[in-house]
């Protein structure tokens, strides 16, 4: 079997299947799911320390929303293809393990940026860090489960962005109120430190044990076979055109999703702080349990639901799902911005969070059972490109801008949400019904090689 570059003896790949083969995808598995709850950490911490990040370096709710999407998402949706490429050819779990360090040493850099470029640019840092993971992540695990426990298997390790989410909120809240009642925290080695900055530093320290963790996670077999070569961007993107239909509709549906799904990570902790008075450790005490608990009840149901249908003979469970659980979405997308109470807001907040966290796992299987072996990294990197580009650039931007554009640009960011939940998610169900057909059609095509 021919070696990838950068490959050595000692690392023999594990043969996918057998109780050997599944007990290293556990492990793999496992470590992948920490790393990623670790990106979501580091991602979404920013959204807890809006207003004392604005008052510090004097922005405006646009130019906070560009760094919780825009500044990220440039290098981490471009920069994932050329990542996503090179995890077809050589050692995935390297990848892996170098981007963990970097984007965790440049999130402690946004702690000492002294300007908005500076921040800025860190924050792209972040994104190129994380844009290692998920490609290598996908191919990974779609070497080493079972076509049919793929779906499960996807669940489970996007309950990172539930858990992470979720993390981010409630340890970030309570540093921040903790510190807020201080004013500061004494860092060793660096001193005292305004809150949010120090926040960074916190959060970037586990960055260094999730490194170590990768290598204990061996590499499957690749189900093609040990492709040196891999497939070329170019055929990637024939196989592309060839299954539009397919790739239009998941593609799409995720895209728009994932509009809404950033929008309520970056906005919701503002719309309980400036509208309910709630400082931003409750509010993200109820926010951070709800994504933690409830979330990611939602990420297992909808992965284990799109299996169950898989393994009735269903052909395009993975997609048929995505648009259930979009259409499922409509109404608690709509109203819980605008509720009365801060009670009725996180009981909707609550459904919403339910049945939107369980797409994307769905979504992902989907793109790995519709791509053929040999440029599956590939193919999750170019479905990242769609989905973080334009659904983490604009889903974070567009709450700000249609308050201003719509609503007065008063700040008071509940129709801008309830907005965006109704539009995104009623456009996403009709994506993922337009391509079920197709679906069924390309992953059949695919699995008969």
């Amino acid at each position: 079997m021919a070696r990838g570059d950068g490959e050595v003896n000692s690392e023999q790949p594990v043969a996918a299947g057998g109780s050997a083969g599944l007990r290293q995808a556990h492990v793999a598995l496992g470590i992948f799911l920490l790393a990623y709850i670790l990106s979501f950490v580091d991602r979404q911490i920013l959204s807890l320390m809006v207003e004392p990040i604005k008052q510090d370096l004097g922005l405006s709710d646009l130019q906070v929303g560009l760094l919780q999407g825009l500044a990220f998402a440039m290098l981490y949706a471009v920069v994932g293809i050329p990542i996503g490429m090179l995890a077809d050819r050589i050692s995935r779990r390297r990848i892996i393990a170098v981007g963990v360090l970097f984007w965790s040493a440049c999130t402690a850099l946004c702690g000492f940026a002294g300007s908005y470029s500076h921040l800025f640019v860190a924050r792209m840092g972040v994104g190129l860090g994380e844009a290692s993971l998920s490609p290598s992540a996908h191919s990974w695990l779609s070497d080493a489960y079972p076509p049919a426990q793929l779906s499960r298997a996807m669940a489970i390790y996007n309950l990172g962005i539930t858990v992470g989410g979720g993390l981010a909120l409630l340890v970030g809240g309570a540093v921040v109120d903790m510190v807020a009642e201080q004013g500061a925290l004494m860092v060793p080695g660096v001193g005292s430190m305004p809150t949010w900055r120090a926040a960074f530093l916190l959060v970037a320290l586990p960055g260094l044990l999730v490194t170590a963790l990768v290598f204990f996670a061996r590499e499957p077999a690749r189900r093609a076979g040990w492709v040196s070569a891999g497939m070329p961007f170019r055929a990637a993107l024939s196989h592309l055109r060839a299954h539009w239909r397919t790739f239009a509709a998941i593609y799409g549906n995720s895209t728009l999703l994932g509009i809404m799904g950033y929008g309520l990570m970056a906005w919701y902790p503002t719309l309980l702080i400036r509208t309910f008075g709630m400082t931003p450790g409750q509010a993200s005490l109820r926010l951070g349990l709800i994504y933690l608990f409830v979330g990611s009840l939602g990420s297992l149901a909808g992965g284990f639901a799109a299996e169950r249908l898989s393994l009735k003979g269903v052909r395009d469970a993975n997609l048929r799902m995505t648009m259930i659980l979009a259409f499922l979405c409509l109404v608690p997308a709509a109203l819980a911005p605008v509720m009365p109470s801060a009670t009725l807001l996180l009981l909707l907040f609550a459904m919403l969070t339910f049945c939107f966290n369980g797409y994307f796992g769905c979504s992902l299987a989907a793109i790995q059972l519709a791509t053929p072996p040999s440029m599956r990294a590939t193919g999750a990197a170019l479905f990242l490109l769609a989905n973080s580009l334009v659904g983490l650039s604009l889903g974070t931007a567009i709450v700000p801008l249609i308050d201003g554009a719509l609503f007065g640009g008063q700040g008071q960011i509940g129709p801008a949400l309830a907005t965006v939940g109704l539009c995104a998610s009623l456009f996403a169900g009709l994506a993922a019904w337009s391509g079920l057909r197709s679906y069924a059609v390309t992953s059949e095509t695919v699995a008969r090689g």
